[in-house]
């Protein structure tokens, strides 16, 4: 089990990289074209985006363009005829797991 502990002091920073290890971690570009997204972040998407569409650009907003996981998503579009596929048609909801849990204090 892995613990995180944020100091006051780089909070928004360790938050950033924390959002991004979440991201890497939990999406996945398969070999089928396809894009498969945590459960977690699909029943949350409202507070990122306003569809799936919106949503899949938020993620690769967030990644680095130089990325692995951004080149494979983009492969997965090119893969099903480029910018006219909707991002809804080829992503899957990946069941959440019950063993990672947020921390937070209030």
């Amino acid at each position: 089990m892995q613990v995180r502990i944020y100091t006051g002091d780089g909070v928004t920073s360790e938050l950033e990289k924390s959002k991004l290890d979440y991201l890497q971690a939990s999406i996945l570009a398969t070999s089928n074209k396809r894009i498969g997204f945590p459960e977690l972040l699909l029943r949350n998407m409202l507070d990122f985006a306003m569809d799936i569409d919106s949503l899949v650009d938020w993620v690769c907003n967030q990644l680095p363009t130089s990325g692995t996981l951004r080149k494979s998503m983009v492969e997965c579009f090119r893969g099903h005829g480029g910018g006219n596929i909707k991002a809804s048609n080829i992503v899957e909801k990946i069941p959440y797991d019950y063993e990672f849990q947020y921390l937070l204090t209030i």
